[in-house]
């Protein structure tokens, strides 16, 4: 086959298979809902939440882990340049306070965000989820990497939710268990 005669086969099938993704206005959303196509990702259903692939926001953020009565605080700071550097650092600060009265107080002050494949969370904030589907043994989240034991990632609600978004802590032990996974909620937008 010709270079040329195989090119003009590849437009036409990229040109058919734009046209048939594509609804009667032209919304590629409106044809998946149509023929079944289910455009969300397995185990994110109606008003459970998932990882996000954009920054953590600014602002306060607090949360309780029930079950250990584990109280966190994080402080996302607003975005900041250095001049002559195209990446945005923000300062982080978070403050963990366990039962007994124990405090754990770190913060970095030039966090960059990066995406990282993170652990299911087993935090019920999440909600129930598709349990017919098999879940992957990670997701990728939005991360700030506050110390080499502590990550502060963004979640978003799967449907617009009353939930709001949400900043999971996760903090490891040395051996990279995870031994601290707390949902926090926003308390106060940044400045």
């Amino acid at each position: 086959m010709p270079l040329t005669r195989m090119t003009r086969s590849i437009a036409a099938a990229g040109t058919l298979a734009a046209a048939a993704c594509r609804g009667g206005d032209g919304s590629p959303i409106r044809s998946a809902a149509a023929n079944g196509t289910v455009l969300e990702a397995p185990s994110c259903a109606g008003d459970s939440l998932r990882p996000a692939t954009a920054a953590p926001a600014e602002g306060l953020w607090i949360g309780v882990e029930p079950a250990s009565e584990v109280r966190v605080a994080a402080l996302v700071g607003p975005a900041r340049a250095r001049t002559g550097d195209l990446q945005l650092m923000r300062r982080v600060e978070t403050i963990e306070v366990q039962a007994t009265g124990d405090t754990l107080r770190t913060k970095v002050d030039a966090a960059s965000v990066r995406l990282e494949l993170l652990p299911w969370t087993t935090d019920t904030a999440l909600g129930p989820g598709d349990t017919t589907s098999p879940r992957q043994p990670a997701q990728p989240a939005a991360t700030y990497v506050v110390t080499p034991a502590i990550r502060v990632a963004a979640y978003e609600p799967c449907a617009v939710s009353i939930k709001g978004p949400r900043l999971r802590y996760l903090r490891r032990d040395t051996g990279g268990r995870i031994i601290v996974d707390v949902m926090l909620r926003r308390a106060s937008a940044g400045s």
